[in-house]
């Protein structure tokens, strides 16, 4: 499972959770169906941070520990990613959580 956030139009963070993130990115954009509400209204511009694990269960904690901080945190995280754990969140660093460059990402679909 793929955790991640997005950088809005409006210059806002959106956290969500996918199985296939390149698919679940298209559907913020609206090129496929299945969006989520509020990308429809803040479009997506670019992937700011992207975890990875097989563990579903550790992905939806994360994703739910991740809207719960403050923007100024979330922009630090997205910053030094390596920080999630550490400074923010050690709970959940007892699990296998692998963090992924965007850029191929960005490049992909934010062309």
């Amino acid at each position: 499972m793929y955790i991640y956030i997005l950088k809005c139009s409006d210059n806002s963070l959106y956290t969500g959770i996918a199985a296939n993130i390149e698919k679940r990115i298209r559907q913020h954009l609206g090129i496929i169906k299945g969006g989520a509400k509020y990308t429809k209204s803040h479009r997506p511009v670019s992937v700011e941070a992207l975890w990875y694990t097989e563990n579903a269960n550790a992905a939806r904690k994360l994703e739910a520990a991740i809207k719960k901080l403050a923007k100024a945190d979330k922009i630090r995280i997205v910053s030094s990613p390596e920080l999630i754990f550490s400074d923010y969140l050690p709970d959940l660093a007892e699990f296998d959580f692998s963090y992924i460059g965007t850029d191929a990402l960005n490049n992909s679909i934010f062309k």
